[in-house]
């Protein structure tokens, strides 16, 4: 047999992936991004981007990529910022007939083997309940890569990640299951989406629904520069005030932990019950305190002991 043809009957045997991209003003850098998204080994993939509403010539790249490559270009002209982008890329695509679906930056550098690596390990559980894989990443500033960007295994608990997310979205690779279980219900608060973003809600619903897994290895360079949207970026002072004034109006975790309870009702008693104790602890002094002086929740939240006791005492958890 013609070993070309051999090679294009092998590939139909290869899991179907869809990308899910969204780009905002990111002519310097897509480019080498896409290169790197079209290069992947051993998937039959298609890249989906949704551009957020660029005034550069990102969309005259897309456009002119999507003539060589498995493109589709979604262009709705609503500006929704990065998490809300990508949430809608998932709400347009997650039903779609792909056997695994991957987030992706704009200005990263993927190595050939990132989705193969990816769904390798995801394979490897017999399930048929929603996973997630998230893993390390080199970080890749002024064109060196400067090591991992994680030193330590990173925490994978839901009393951990009602804190904060540590695992980026771009090193995301989730199966149909987990697509379908955000896609099939009624869409997250768009608030609670804007401040906790799509790959911070994707791993707690993996972590309710089903199973969450970190690869302490590497399979990209996240690059580092001025113009990041999210991320590994610098604060300014108006970030910092904007950050303090979301902390003490918006109760996120509450709010959470509240939407958590209410799109997702069949997860796990244990989960369940910590979920609780943030949905409810502002409403009786009983309940206050029973968060309060939660050893698991102390002992396991990424954040300061006193920080914490501060903030629920205050109601703003």
């Amino acid at each position: 047999m013609d070993f070309e043809i051999f090679d294009m009957i092998r590939q139909t045997d290869y899991p179907k992936v869809a990308v899910l991209m969204s780009s905002y003003n990111g002519e310097k850098y897509i480019r080498e991004q896409l290169n790197s998204i079209l290069n992947q080994k051993g998937v039959q993939l298609k890249l989906y981007v949704r551009d957020d509403g660029s005034s550069d010539h990102t969309v005259d790249i897309l456009k002119e990529y999507k003539r060589i490559g498995n493109i589709v270009i979604i262009e709705d002209g609503e500006r929704l910022g990065p998490g809300g982008s990508f949430m809608q890329l998932l709400y347009i695509c997650g039903k779609e007939p792909f056997d695994y679906f991957a987030f992706s930056d704009q200005d990263d550098i993927w190595f050939d083997d990132k989705l193969r690596v990816a769904i390798g390990q995801l394979q490897e559980y017999k399930t048929e309940l929603p996973l997630l894989y998230g893993s390390n990443q080199y970080l890749y500033i002024e064109g060196e890569n400067c090591g991992f960007r994680h030193k330590e295994i990173q925490n994978m608990s839901l009393i951990g990640h009602m804190t904060r997310n540590t695992i980026s979205g771009c090193t995301f690779v989730f199966n149909k299951a987990l697509a379908v279980k955000i896609s099939e219900v009624p869409h997250v608060d768009k608030d609670l989406i804007k401040y906790r973003m799509h790959d911070a809600w994707l791993f707690l619903v993996a972590i309710v629904c089903g199973k969450a897994i970190y690869d302490p290895n590497a399979y990209m360079l996240y690059r580092i520069h001025g113009e990041n949207v999210v991320g590994l970026k610098k604060d300014d002072f108006r970030d910092k005030i904007c950050k303090i004034r979301n902390i003490y109006n918006r109760k996120i975790r509450k709010k959470t932990a509240v939407q958590l309870l209410n799109l997702y009702p069949d997860m796990s008693n244990s989960c369940e019950k910590i979920l609780c104790k943030y949905a409810l602890y502002d409403t009786s002094i009983k309940k206050r305190f029973s968060l309060l002086f939660d050893k698991d929740i102390i002992n396991h939240c990424e954040e300061n002991p006193l920080s914490f006791a501060f903030k629920v005492i205050l109601g703003v958890i």
